[in-house]
């Protein structure tokens, strides 16, 4: 597993949180943005995405192949993108 997989928030979670209860309940996919913007390892995860050209949730951003999801993410209004890119550039 991944360095960073025993410090992530998420852990034992259930991951359709981070697929398809995203993609199709607001209320779940506004909780999860809120629980990866508080995660140690956001930045770790988002890059992990990004670098394996993942799909769903990581950092707080929905990825299909490794790309941005416009579709998935936009829930997020402009406070959203700020958190998720204050906790992936700032020390926790």
């Amino acid at each position: 597993m991944y360095k960073f997989n025993e410090d992530r928030l998420c852990l034992n979670m259930d991951t359709n949180l981070f697929f398809e209860k995203y993609e199709e309940d607001i209320i779940v996919a506004q909780g999860v943005d809120t629980l990866c913007a508080q995660c140690p390892v956001q930045r770790q995860c988002l890059a992990y995405a990004v670098s394996n050209q993942e799909w769903g949730v990581w950092g707080g951003v929905y990825f299909e192949s490794g790309k941005i999801s416009r579709e998935f993410n936009k829930h997020k209004d402009n406070e959203s993108w700020f958190k998720i890119w204050s906790g992936i550039t700032m020390d926790k």
